[in-house]
């Protein structure tokens, strides 16, 4: 491992393997929640696969705003210097791969990418972060096409993919998922597809077609329940149910629970606040709305423990 720039704003390491030679070189990205650290999103993998990696860290709210395109391409040059390069993240990490692979001349591989503070959504959480990345489509822009990886039914991830990204890279190689959501690697990973997926197109510059196992997904199962709760509320139900009992997570309780109390189930409502633990054994916590209408309906929610 080897520091190649150090700042109070970002952290770019060198991770070299035991099994590489001169080939490919991967860019990884950290996403919202991670800070300066020298390892994150994809190093472990990469590396066990043989792969020389550079993780790209940013400090927590800066969105990468502290790094230059400009920067980053004078401290891995040296690494990067007659290498097939490729920059790859998820959400955060993923606009991150997109930017930076612009001016790398990167293959670019990103998963429902995401800049919370892009003017465009309206995100007000946000709004006070100085952008000073420009426009994807000003700047410098990579000679291969981008892979972009998302879950066409979410609406700000694709949002940002059909205003940010496809009017800077009209031939972007888009894998449009369905019922993922914006963590869609995970899905992918579960089905034991990702691995061969990712190694496919760095080895190959190949795109693999997917056929997620989807009712083996909690997320799957998460999403799709939850879009077809008006349409088809009997088949809502069962992928809702089949969600928790693939991994108990707390947004299809959340959903299941007032699917229940608004159609007045109440005894499955009951039933279900005393199942209502995560995988760790600790309660879900339940929000003040669906408390207000458990009281609403006449149950006490003392049966779920807080």
């Amino acid at each position: 491992m080897k520091i190649l720039a150090k700042h109070e704003d970002y952290q770019v390491t060198l991770h070299q393997s035991d099994l590489s030679t001169d080939g490919p070189i991967v860019l990884t990205f950290g996403g919202q929640p991670t800070d300066l650290k020298s390892e994150g999103f994809g190093t472990e993998f990469l590396l066990k696969h043989g792969y020389d990696t550079i993780y790209v860290a940013q400090k927590i709210g800066t969105q990468y705003q502290g790094l230059a395109d400009e920067r980053l391409k004078e401290i891995v040059s040296d690494c990067c210097r007659n290498r097939d390069v490729f920059c790859y993240g998820s959400s955060l990490g993923g606009y991150a791969a997109t930017y930076f692979g612009g001016i790398l001349d990167a293959q670019i591989i990103a998963a429902a990418p995401m800049f919370p503070s892009w003017p465009p959504l309206n995100r007000r959480r946000f709004a006070d972060l100085r952008i000073r990345h420009h426009d994807l489509k000003d700047g410098p822009k990579s000679s291969k096409a981008p892979i972009i990886i998302y879950d066409k039914h979410i609406h700000d991830d694709s949002k940002l993919v059909r205003e940010m990204i496809l009017p800077a890279y009209p031939n972007a190689r888009l894998v449009e998922l369905e019922y993922t959501g914006h963590a869609v690697l995970i899905p992918m990973e579960r089905a034991g597809l990702l691995k061969n997926f990712i190694l496919q197109i760095i080895e190959h510059d190949r795109v693999t077609a997917l056929d997620l196992p989807t009712e083996e997904c909690h997320l799957w199962t998460l999403y799709r329940g939850r879009s077809l709760l008006k349409e088809d509320p009997v088949e809502a139900r069962r992928l809702l149910e089949r969600s928790l009992s693939i991994r108990p997570n707390r947004p299809a309780f959340e959903v299941l629970l007032a699917f229940f109390l608004r159609n007045d189930l109440l005894s499955e409502a009951n039933s279900l606040l005393g199942k209502g633990f995560g995988p760790d054994g600790a309660p879900f916590k339940i929000n003040s709305g669906i408390e207000r209408l458990i009281a609403l309906k006449g149950l006490n929610v003392s049966t779920h423990a807080q």
